[in-house]
C-alpha cells in the first residue's frame, strides 16, 4: 500500500510539474471575489524571514466526517475517529524530526474546518508552535463532526497562520471529504496564492478522503498536489508518502 501511494504521489507531481507555472498576464482582468481574496491573503504583518519548516495542516470536520469509512482492520468507522489518529501520526512525525533536526526550526499548526454558528470557519486544535505529542492526545479529542465545508475560508487562515512563522519552507496540507459549501472556492484560493510574492507562497497538498480526487482537478489546475485515499488505510499510506516525499525532506 505504502508502494502504490508512493506511485501515485510521483504521477500527481509530474502533473503539477506542469500545471504549477503561473502568470501576470490578465491580472487587472480578476473579479470581485478574486480581488476579496487576494486582499486577505496579504500578510497581517511585515515578519522576519528565516530558515526553517512550517506546516499548517487542515482537518475538515464538517457533518460529513460522522459518516464511516472503512478502518484499517476492515471495520467500519467514523471518519472523524480515523482523522484524529492520522492527525496524531502526523504530529508524531514532527516531533520525531524536530528531535532529529536541532539546529533547525520546526513549527506545526493544526486547524479544524467547519461552518458554526458564531465561530470562525478555521480553529486551531493545536497552534502553530513546535511540535509537541502530549497536547496532541488531549487537543484531538476535542474534535467533533458538523457543520459545513468552507474551504477556501480555512486555506485563507492557514496561509495567513503560515506568514506570520517568516519561515522558509511552508506547506499547507488539506485533508476532506467532501467539497466547498461555504464561503471562498479553494481553487479561487489556490489560484490567488499562486499570485503572492514567491517567499509567502507556501506548498499546497490536498487529500480527498473518502470523496473522488477529481472532484478538485479545479484546485490541482490551480496549482496543489491533489491525492485520493479512499480509506483509513489509504489515508495513513497517502499522508505518510507526502510527508517522507515532500514535507519534511533533508536539506
Amino acid at each position: 500500500m505504502r508502494r502504490a501511494a508512493a506511485v501515485s504521489l510521483a504521477a500527481a507531481l509530474a502533473l503539477g510539474a506542469c500545471q504549477r507555472q503561473t502568470s501576470d498576464d490578465g491580472a487587472d482582468k480578476l473579479s470581485r471575489a478574486d480581488r476579496r481574496i487576494d486582499e486577505q491573503l496579504a500578510p497581517a504583518a511585515v515578519v522576519p524571514q528565516r530558515d526553517g519548516l512550517a506546516a499548517a495542516i487542515l482537518i475538515d470536520v464538517s457533518g460529513s466526517m460522522d459518516e464511516d469509512v472503512r478502518s484499517e482492520n476492515g471495520r467500519r468507522e467514523a471518519k472523524i475517529e480515523v482523522a484524529r489518529r492520522a492527525a496524531r501520526d502526523l504530529v508524531h512525525q514532527f516531533a520525531q524530526y524536530a528531535e532529529d533536526h536541532r539546529d533547525e526550526t520546526v513549527l506545526l499548526g493544526l486547524y479544524e474546518f467547519s461552518e458554526r454558528s458564531g465561530r470562525p470557519d478555521c480553529r486551531p486544535v493545536i497552534p502553530m508552535g513546535k511540535p509537541d505529542r502530549g497536547r496532541a492526545e488531549s487537543a484531538l479529542a476535542s474534535m467533533r463532526a458538523r457543520g459545513g465545508t468552507p474551504i477556501g475560508n480555512a486555506m485563507i487562515t492557514a496561509k495567513r497562520e503560515l506568514d506570520l512563522t517568516g519561515l522558509s519552507r511552508r506547506h499547507l496540507l488539506v485533508v476532506t471529504d467532501g467539497e466547498n459549501t461555504e464561503g471562498f472556492e479553494p481553487q479561487a484560493v489556490a489560484a490567488a496564492i499562486t499570485r503572492r510574492p514567491e517567499i509567502e507562497r507556501p506548498s499546497i497538498y490536498f487529500v480527498a478522503f473518502d470523496i473522488d480526487a477529481q472532484r478538485f482537478a479545479r484546485v490541482r489546475e490551480a496549482g496543489a498536489l491533489v491525492l485520493g485515499a479512499a480509506d483509513a488505510r489509504d489515508l495513513n499510506a497517502t499522508l505518510d508518502s507526502l510527508l517522507r516525499g515532500q514535507i519534511l525532506l533533508e536539506k
